[in-house]
């Protein structure tokens, strides 16, 4: 029922949270952004050279290309990451696990894939149990100080989902590593003028080992590998049921903090993660789109 690749995606990006807060205490947040995804593309085309798979893109797919880096990685990061400036973290984890919602409406609203019952109650369910483990953390308290970075972050929530379904008509024809490379590669390209200050004063010199460690993570394992790992989930399963397993990412995240951090699980975080795997599995259960 559940897909061993798309669940190591959902690992990975749960972990890569406490990575990327570990490697962020010594990286400037756009320097880290923008060099993450330039090595992880740079990942990508060293594998898709090792492997002999030809790197040209047809020049009627090129913009579609960039325009995927443009959505995915360039706007999507530069909205989540002010979003969470101006607003709380619990804020932007409830409005980013909107994403899965947002894609089955694009799909349904453009005829790609039929909305069902059981989707819906699935969505639902795992949308449940997200808002109870992002609740386990504290009050979510909507004030007019945090509406800014709340509409901020919604609208990443919105490109993520735009980005995911944007990508299938590319994945009929390319490889998922391909159109990873290639819109990683796209999406660094167009964050440099935004980043390019933090680049600049960024002190390389005193990152330290483990940090440097953490980067590597981030920008081949959960850059590199699992994006690429859920380009192939959209090809092989559709939109919908592989956009459900972003939902595992905060159940995930819990986990690993309690495993590894010491931090403590609560009856709340538990009925929420049983929530989510639920809503899943009852989407995974329905009939490949």
């Amino acid at each position: 029922m559940f897909d061993p690749r798309l669940l190591f995606v959902a690992l990975v990006w749960g972990v890569n949270f406490s990575v990327v807060k570990f490697a962020l205490t010594e990286f400037f947040p756009l320097s880290f952004t923008v060099t993450r995804f330039m090595l992880a593309a740079l990942f990508l085309f060293t594998v898709l050279l090792a492997t002999g798979e030809p790197l040209k893109i047809d020049r009627k797919d090129r913009f579609a290309v960039v325009r995927l880096g443009f959505i995915g990685i360039a706007l999507y990061n530069i909205f989540f990451m002010y979003g969470l400036k101006y607003t709380s973290a619990s804020h932007s984890a409830l409005f980013i696990s909107l994403s899965p919602l947002f894609a089955v409406l694009l799909q349904a609203a453009s005829g790609r894939e039929r909305l069902t019952v059981r989707g819906i109650a699935g969505i639902a369910l795992a949308s449940l149990g997200v808002f109870l483990i992002i609740r386990s953390h504290g009050s979510l308290n909507f004030t007019s100080a945090e509406v800014f970075g709340d509409i901020l972050t919604l609208i990443a929530s919105m490109l993520w989902a735009l980005y995911t379904t944007a990508s299938k008509p590319l994945l009929e024809r390319y490889s998922s590593v391909k159109v990873t490379a290639y819109a990683m590669a796209a999406g660094s390209i167009l964050l440099v003028p935004v980043g390019a200050y933090d680049m600049l004063i960024q002190p390389w010199s005193a990152i330290s080992t483990r940090s440097w460690a953490a980067f590597a993570f981030s920008a081949i394992v959960s850059g590199g590998v699992a994006f690429s790992l859920w380009y192939q989930g959209i090809k092989r399963i559709g939109v919908t049921r592989t956009i459900t397993y972003h939902y595992l990412v905060p159940f995930v995240a819990v986990v690993f903090a309690a495993l590894f951090l010491g931090e403590r699980v609560t009856l709340l975080q538990i009925t929420g993660g049983i929530s989510i795997i639920a809503g899943v599995a009852l989407v995974q259960g329905g009939r490949s789109q």
